[in-house]
């Protein structure tokens, strides 16, 4: 288990061992300030905001590795104990998240295909929150 505080050392992000894929890599269960999110797997990869109120996590929406991978931005607002999904990315990984003032930036990287791309998405514009449950 990693467990991962957050910068003001209040918040814990827990990442539990569940399987790994046929040679590739590992995922997880994520519980954050000991609450696990259900129903839902994630990859290794989480950042959390500089002010501790967001934690950007890599979900993972299927295990069949002739399928993926198919992942995910989930991010989670501790603050308010909600979460919002951003657009689905097939046949790649959502990772090196990075928090500059209002806005969370990452890479997909398709290693299939060898390319990465870059995708920022400006927090305050979110609409579409949902209470972890």
């Amino acid at each position: 288990m990693d467990k991962i505080k957050s910068p003001d050392q209040k918040h814990v992000a827990e990442l539990s061992f569940i399987g790994e894929i046929r040679f590739g890599p590992a995922y997880f269960s994520l519980a954050v300030d000991s609450a696990k999110i259900k129903h839902r797997i994630f990859g290794n990869h989480i950042q959390w905001s500089d002010d501790s109120r967001y934690l950007a996590a890599q979900e993972w929406l299927t295990t069949d590795e002739r399928m993926g991978p198919v992942t995910r931005v989930v991010l989670i607002d501790v603050q308010l104990h909600q979460l919002t999904e951003f657009k689905t990315i097939d046949k790649g990984f959502a990772e090196d998240f990075i928090f500059r003032n209002n806005l969370l930036c990452y890479k997909i990287h398709c290693y299939e295909k060898e390319i990465i791309k870059e995708a920022a998405v400006e927090i305050s514009s979110i609409k579409k929150w949902r209470k972890i449950t």
